[in-house]
């Protein structure tokens, strides 16, 4: 998926979390400029799995920002971004590393509120066009 915002054309692509479709990402990571890893926040049990897999990616590209979408936030047993935080082991990543932690339901019903989706690529547009305009100084 292309977008276009703010001066900028960015591919999105979306490559599923499957235990099938995992070999793939690396093959897609030496192009990015930016990882987006979406984790269902209120499936604690697997949680262990997209930490393991997380940490794999990033050890591919130490320089690599990372944003990680919490998923169904509308969830009443969802975990908050501190556990989540925890949960990912986050606090272990390179202090270099940019990264940031949302909160977000991808939900029609969410579209109002603060965690939607539309929200999250506004401020995915703006991070972008920050880093972008940084790596051209």
């Amino acid at each position: 998926m292309q977008l276009q915002a703010s001066g900028l054309q960015m591919d999105l692509l979306e490559v599923g979390g499957s235990q099938n479709l995992r070999f793939y990402w690396n093959q897609y990571l030496s192009k990015a400029h930016i990882l987006v890893f979406v984790v269902d926040s209120a499936d604690g049990p697997r949680l262990h799995i997209a930490r393991q897999e997380l940490h794999c990616l990033l050890a591919e590209d130490p320089q690599l920002p990372l944003i990680v979408l919490a998923n169904k936030q509308d969830k009443n047993d969802a975990l908050s971004m501190a556990e989540l935080q925890e949960e990912l082991a986050l606090h272990n990543l390179d202090s270099q590393r940019k990264f940031f932690l949302l909160p977000t339901s991808a939900t029609y019903a969410g579209l109002a509120t603060a965690n939607s989706v539309l929200h999250l690529k506004h401020l995915l547009v703006k991070l972008l066009a920050h880093s972008s305009k940084m790596d051209s100084l």
